[in-house]
Order: C-alpha cells, then sequence, then structure tokens
C-alpha cells in the first residue's frame, strides 16, 4: 500500500475532464460531492507489496484485452431486426441499450446477458428470428476485434497461479475469448456475472474471496476502485482508457498506472 501522497500535472488533468453528476444506485453508491479536491497516490517503480496477496483480481475488458463488441452487440442483431421492421439501426440500438440500463439500474445480474437482451428487444418488436450465438463470435472474434493489450502476458505471469478473472461479461462470451487468446489457463477462476449472479457493482461479487489478502486490477474507477476496495480489497486502477470517476472521490486506489504494461512493471516485472 503505498502511504505517500502528491500532486501531479496528470491527476489534475484528470480531474478537470472528469464528469460532475452525481449519481445514486439502490444506495450502492454513495453520493459525493463534485467539487471535492483530491491528492491522488503517485505511481512509483514497486508497488509495497513484498509479494505476499494471495489473490489477484483481474478486469479483462480494456484491461488485458481489448475487445471490439465489449459493450456493443454484434452486428447482424441490428441488421436482422431492421430488415425484419424497417427500423433504422440507431433505433434499435436505443431499445436494446434501455433495456441494458434497465437491467443494470435494478441491479440484475443479467443487464450485461447482451443476447437475451437482444432476444427480449426482438420479442417486443414481434421478431421471432433466432441467432447462433457461437457462429457469431467466430465471425467476429477475429484479431482485428479481439486482442491482447500490451503487458498483459507479462503481467499474468507475475501473478501465475494468483490470478481470478472478474468480468461484467458473460461466461459463454469471456471464457470463448480468454481461450481465443490463450491466456484461460493463467486463471484459477473466472468471476462472471451468470456464475455469482452479481455484477461487479455489488460487493458480493467478491464475497468467494473475502478472507484473502488480495488486490483488485482494472480500469473503469466505479467497478475496479469503488466496489472492490468496499469489498475489502487493495486496488490498481489503470487510467489509461478515460473512464474516470463520477461525481467524485469517494475511495483512493492503492496505485494508478496508465496500462497494463505499467502495471506488470509496478509489481515486479523487469
Amino acid at each position: 500500500m503505498l502511504d505517500n501522497f502528491d500532486r501531479t500535472d496528470l491527476v489534475r488533468n484528470i480531474m478537470k475532464r472528469r464528469a460532475s453528476a452525481i449519481f445514486l444506485d439502490n444506495g450502492e453508491r454513495l453520493i459525493v460531492k463534485s467539487d471535492v479536491d483530491i491528492d491522488y497516490p503517485s505511481t512509483v517503480d514497486k508497488l509495497h507489496i513484498e509479494d505476499d496477496f494471495e489473490i489477484y483480481t483481474v478486469d479483462l475488458d480494456d484491461t488485458l484485452f481489448y475487445n471490439e463488441y465489449a459493450m456493443e452487440v454484434f452486428p447482424d442483431y441490428i441488421a436482422d431486426i431492421c430488415s425484419e421492421t424497417g427500423m433504422h439501426p440507431a433505433a434499435v440500438k436505443k431499445m436494446i441499450y434501455a433495456e441494458h440500463y434497465g437491467r443494470l439500474s435494478s441491479g440484475s445480474y443479467m443487464a450485461f446477458d447482451w443476447e437475451d437482451i437482444v432476444y427480449s428487444t426482438a420479442r417486443k418488436l414481434k421478431v421471432s428470428k433466432k441467432w447462433d450465438l457461437v457462429k457469431m463470435q467466430e465471425k467476429y472474434y477475429t484479431t482485428q476485434n479481439v486482442f491482447l493489450l500490451w503487458g498483459a502476458t507479462e503481467f499474468l505471469k507475475v501473478i501465475e497461479g494468483r490470478a481470478v478473472a472478474a468480468t461484467n461479461g458473460f461466461s459463454k462470451y469471456q471464457i470463448k475469448i480468454l481461450s481465443k487468446l490463450g491466456i484461460l489457463n493463467y486463471f484459477k477462476q473466472v468471476l462472471t456475472p451468470d456464475r455469482v449472479l452479481y455484477t461487479k457493482g455489488d460487493v458480493r461479487f467478491y464475497s468467494a474471496y473475502n478472507n484473502l489478502k488480495r488486490i483488485h486490477i482494472g480500469d473503469d474507477y466505479f467497478f475496479d476502485v469503488e466496489i472492490p476496495a468496499y469489498s475489502g480489497s487493495k486496488t490498481i486502477w489503470i487510467y489509461g482508457s478515460g473512464k474516470l470517476p463520477i461525481g467524485g472521490f469517494e475511495i483512493l486506489p492503492s496505485a494508478m498506472v496508465p496500462d497494463i504494461h505499467s502495471a506488470a512493471k509496478l509489481i515486479g516485472y523487469d
């Protein structure tokens, strides 16, 4: 854990860019002021952990790999629904995302089952078509659309034997990608909403590891800093993807780095 704090130009730039909105999600996220002045932990050469964490929970999308369809549905869904209804693609997407956010706001772990969300939307539009998810994955999970980020493998090698994937993506998507990228074997377990029945927005997502000394690594401030911290974990925030705090800073990360390559160096990879 870092015990020294300093202000940096980077921190100030991030604070200027952060949203000033305040939002409340079923009482699980505290209302915080948007004008609080914050001192961030500085990034150092090595995190002072002495290699004693029992578990590293690791986010996947935009942390270890890029996935074009992480927060998007496959184009076939949209094209087919538009073909049968005559609707504009933007209107179909609006309905799909309304369903997603409706589930998310209600706390449902089904908020990230994009296949189920599409079927629900299609049925509302009287579209009865069935899609082959496996075939679409084979079509769209290509090296252009899904690939490891620089330093991902090195990071996993450092924590080998202690890595647990922690993702909002359902297992039917993420296991396929982890296997395709050749990194599934690095993980002791893959935590997904359909397996634990909670999203990463709920501290109960990590309940299987409550009694272990652990640290979480990820890029989304809410899902990968605030919630893991509330669950009792240390955190490393990867700020490079721009998923910044909304509303203010209730909890600080133990350390912050721009990417997974820097995280690997931070915890000891030479």
